[in-house]
């Protein structure tokens, strides 16, 4: 066996390298070209898997219909002077009403002259319902809304004004606040409030004032108020119709009508 001479052993060295190198080169190119050939048949496949199967949809989720907001000053379309809420909160006040029956009434009474709101522009005043939201702590809010005289709808009823009945047991108070909605003109300037004392008596709110209004207001176990509005018809037409009449005279003669077509007094 001949032995190589120790002057070539590193020419053989980077031989060998070369040849591992080239030999490694080789099989990576070959794994790649196979790992290749396999995804092309994979495409093939889903490509007539696709074919094949039915067209999928694509849905678009719509977005939610946005909400017109309208400006307050868009919306306030009411002149302040077509409601005394002066007078009503003043009503009030003074206990000229019993109740918020006795003060819807006087709302759409034309002889109080508290109310000649036309929402609906057709010349006629509307009539206004008193409805009482109740809120924790004893609170009440008397919500007045319109409802138009051409539709008589509630379904086109608009809020017109507020009057806020906040106990403040801190201080002892009743806060009475009275307030435009905002379809009235410069509704957020004008505001009419006072004030009444107040005492706690187990739990309950007792109103320092010999008004009935008050009473009522706090009864306990009371019902939230929701008027009820009523838009008077026209009187039905009146039909008169004659009747035929004996009258008998005195004395020996007696008299009878003749005929059919006789009607009437005679």
């Amino acid at each position: 066996m001949k032995h190589l001479s120790p002057s070539l052993w590193p020419t053989f060295a980077l031989t060998a390298c070369l040849a591992l190198t080239a030999c490694d080169a080789a099989l990576t190119a070959q794994a790649r070209q196979a790992e290749e050939a396999e995804a092309k048949k994979g495409n093939v496949a889903a490509d007539v898997v696709a074919k094949d199967a039915p067209a999928e949809k694509t849905v678009v989720a719509s977005e939610p219909e946005a909400k017109v907001t309208v400006s307050a000053d868009t919306e306030a379309t009411v002149k302040p002077e077509a409601l005394d809420l002066e007078s009503i909160n003043f009503l009030v006040k003074k206990g000229k009403v019993k109740n918020a029956a006795e003060l819807e009434k006087k709302l759409n009474n034309p002889k109080e002259k508290l109310n000649t709101i036309d929402v609906d522009g057709d010349g006629k005043i509307d009539k206004i319902q008193v409805v009482e939201v109740q809120k924790p702590n004893d609170v009440k809010v008397f919500e007045l809304h319109v409802i138009p005289s051409k539709s008589k709808s509630k379904d086109d009823e608009v809020v017109v004004a507020y009057i806020n009945f906040v106990p403040d047991v801190a201080t002892q108070k009743l806060v009475v606040t009275a307030t435009f909605a905002p379809i009235v003109i410069g509704y957020d300037t004008i505001v009419y409030d006072y004030y009444v004392p107040i005492e706690v008596k187990g739990g309950a709110i007792v109103v320092v004032d010999n008004s009935p209004f008050y009473g009522w207001l706090f009864l306990a176990s009371r019902p939230a108020f929701v008027g009820v509005f009523v838009y008077t018809a026209p009187a039905p037409p009146v039909i008169i119709i004659e009747h035929g009449w004996h009258h008998k005279h005195k004395g020996k003669h007696k008299w009878k009508g003749k005929g059919k077509g006789h009607h009437g007094w005679h």
